[in-house]
């Protein structure tokens, strides 16, 4: 089985130690362990089950076929660590025991598919509430983080684990939140909770003890009157002391941009990762000049445009289509073709614009294998589900959303679906326009240093690009709008990958992180690190 493929184990009842040649893996009923690509599972032996009362344990093991699932389980290992553990009455783990029912009961392959995606998704959302838990135990708020410390025995280690990151990672991080070292501070969130359940509860010694992970109640006991000047029994006739707090920290306000409109360009950054990222609204924009499809974007992206009302021509590779109520157009962007609503007239539309890598490819591969355009009812799921989320897809585009990636996976497959019960003589409707996968121009904006390199690019003259551009952008200088744009996925890079602030000056195309910080600091009121430690 050494053949590349990646993997998890879930252990979904009692407790095993898995042998292996550098280390053991022990797990309990919810950890989820995922081993470098290509180690040989079946060579390992489970050595021992830690299971009490004779229980047998219940592994669960996945293969993920690559590209996408096996990118988003590297995602994931990437972000949270190999070893994780889950609530085992929790999302997470009922999307686990679903897929294997649908996978040991020959369902469908999509409805594997589907159950995968919910499994992973569930995962990751357990994984991500846990990293907002982690922001909040580096700010001091606590209260509800107790119960999960006191599970895990306050270890830098066991907590690393449970808040989805290393050991190393943690400890450093506590110590520059709160000043202090990781272990001084977990020692003194362990005794406060202690004197809290002296004051609260009748439990002997010995449970409280247990309970915030004291070896003994000896070690408990010489602890407390170390910390607190008295012993424990003393202290249940003596209210607790507040926790701790870290210093403050002052934070200022980050820029937004404004509302998009289909005439102001707005900066949207691409988001990396497993997810599906999809914007959209409900326009009715006229244009008095034809609308240039090369210059509306300036990252790779795919436009889903259902007429509402009124009518538009969509122009491309010396052909036309138009554009009436019902129909759809999927066109790729940057596109070199044009949008014109004739005598100047109304164009009520629905559309939808997908970003990102996996959604860009799914939507491609879609209107490859059945067209372009389409007869689409507002009654059909895709309608009624892009009605449902283009509200809540447009609000949330600035910001990775496990919610927002979940809706727009389910329209995919609602639009698959309804695509793929076309009738023949509806799928004639499709067939006037070639490939338009042929006709794309290049994704630049991460390369743009000019104006003069953009019209290159596009194939204008700079004064015709500059034209243009006056034309359909309205918020801004041209130069202003493409510094907006690297400026938006540099703060995006920041808050979600561990590039160095160097790194990411460069790909924003700057000629130093110097006059990157600044720059930084006077669109978001703050600096690129201060950004980064706020927003972790």
């Amino acid at each position: 089985m050494e053949d590349g493929k990646t993997r998890q184990l879930v252990c979904l009842a009692g407790r095993v130690e898995i042998q292996r040649a550098i280390e053991t893996v022990r797990m309990e009923a919810g950890t989820v362990w995922t081993p470098p690509r290509g180690e040989n599972l079946r060579g390992m032996a489970i050595i021992r089950s830690l299971a009490d009362k004779g229980e047998a344990a219940t592994l669960v093991e996945i293969t993920f076929v690559p590209p996408l699932a096996a990118e988003y389980v590297d995602f994931l290992v990437h972000n949270f660590g190999r070893v994780v553990r889950l609530p085992i009455d929790g999302e997470a783990c009922h999307a686990l025991r679903l897929l294997t029912q649908d996978a040991e009961g020959r369902s469908s392959e999509e409805k594997v598919s589907s159950r995968i995606h919910d499994w992973l998704t569930a995962l990751h959302s357990v994984l991500q509430e846990r990293r907002v838990h982690l922001t909040d135990l580096l700010r001091g708020r606590i209260d509800h983080l107790l119960p999960a410390c006191a599970d895990h025995g306050y270890s830098i280690k066991a907590l690393a684990t449970h808040l989805g990151c290393s050991p190393a990672y943690l400890a450093a991080r506590i110590q520059q939140a709160w000043r202090r070292p990781a272990g001084e501070v977990l020692q003194d969130l362990r005794t406060h909770h202690a004197w809290r359940l002296l004051n609260t509860t009748a439990l002997p010694a010995g449970e409280v003890s247990a309970r915030c992970g004291f070896a003994s109640v000896s070690s408990f006991s010489t602890s407390f009157k170390r910390f607190a000047g008295i012993t424990p029994a003393t202290a249940r006739s003596r209210p607790a002391p507040l926790p701790p707090e870290p210093p403050p920290t002052h934070v200022g306000p980050i820029g937004h941009a404004a509302p998009d409109a289909e005439r102001t360009f707005v900066a949207s950054a691409v988001w990396s990762g497993p997810y599906f990222q999809f914007d959209g609204g409900v326009a009715d924009l006229t244009y008095a000049h034809p609308y240039d499809l090369a210059i509306n974007t300036l990252s790779n992206a795919v436009h889903w445009v259902l007429t509402l009302e009124g009518e538009a021509i969509f122009e491309c590779a010396g052909r036309s289509v138009r554009l009436s109520p019902g129909k759809v157009l999927v066109h790729p962007q940057p596109l070199r073709g044009r949008l014109i609503t004739p005598q100047g007239r109304p164009w009520r539309r629905l559309w939808i614009k997908v970003r990102g890598e996996w959604a860009v490819e799914a939507m491609l591969a879609i209107g490859a294998a059945h067209g372009w355009t389409a007869r689409v009812p507002l009654s059909s799921p895709p309608a009624k589900l892009a009605m449902k989320w283009v509200h809540y897809w447009s609000s949330h585009r600035a910001e990775p959303s496990i919610d927002s990636s979940r809706a727009a996976y389910e329209w995919l497959r609602a639009w698959w679906r309804f695509l793929s019960s076309y009738r023949p003589s509806q799928r004639a409707l499709a067939e006037r326009l070639p490939d338009l996968r042929s006709l794309v121009s290049r994704s630049f904006f991460r390369q743009i240093k000019s104006i003069t390199s953009y019209a290159a690019q596009v194939g204008y003259t700079r004064e015709h690009m500059s034209r243009k551009l006056r034309d359909q952008w309205r918020n801004g200088t041209p130069a202003q709008i493409l510094r907006r744009q690297r400026l938006a996925q540099a703060a995006l890079d920041l808050k979600h990958t561990r590039m160095p602030v160097a790194e990411i000056a460069h790909r924003a195309q700057f000629a130093s992180a110097s006059t990157f910080i600044v720059a930084f600091k006077k669109r978001y009121g703050r600096t690129p690190l201060a950004h980064r430690l706020a927003e972790i």
